[in-house]
């Protein structure tokens, strides 16, 4: 296994663990492993390296703001693919962000189906839209209501989670 092997394990599990452990994940383990991301990308490319970790780490901030704005992801995992898109670069982070979301979206259902709420859940999603638009319609500057509103029990999955599983099948030659 190579460094950057190791050092994108090292952030995504870090990150993980915090997660799970406080429910955020922490602005400087974000900071020091964005510094460590332009680092290894100088150390193996050169000057091009820089291009590469910008490529990489622009893409899920600009590609996710939208899921941010709804809700519906939060900073902090938008922020933790942002630094493994320093260390991958915008196609492999690409392909990372794609799986995260397929295994996110696996676990998320096994967990409903686990509970048995998934019509509770479908009309908790539907109402969230309606009410947002509707409600954005009469009134310009309403703040939408965040999809998570802290009710939810384990329903809810720490998108930590899936992004490490990505990050496994990046190491293990996937992708």
């Amino acid at each position: 296994m190579s460094l950057q092997h190791c050092l994108v394990l090292t952030v995504a599990t870090g990150a993980v663990w915090m997660d799970l452990r406080t429910g955020r994940i922490a602005n400087g383990w974000i900071v020091i492993s964005w510094i460590a991301g332009l680092l290894t990308q100088i150390f193996r490319c050169g000057a091009a390296g820089v291009g590469t970790f910008l490529s990489g780490a622009l893409l899920p901030v600009l590609g996710l703001y939208l899921l941010f704005y709804f809700h519906m992801l939060g900073a902090g995992d938008i922020k933790l693919l942002s630094v493994i898109g320093g260390f991958l670069g915008a196609r492999e982070v690409l392909k990372c962000i794609i799986l995260s979301f397929i295994f996110g979206a696996i676990l998320s259902i096994g967990i409903i189906l686990v509970c048995g709420n998934l019509l509770q859940r479908l009309t908790r999603f539907f109402y969230y839209f309606q009410n947002y638009f509707i409600t954005r319609q009469y009134d310009k500057t309403a703040e939408p209501v965040p999809y998570r509103d802290g009710k939810w029990g384990m329903e809810c999955i720490h998108f930590s989670v899936p992004v490490l599983m990505g990050v496994l099948l990046w190491i293990g030659g996937f992708y």
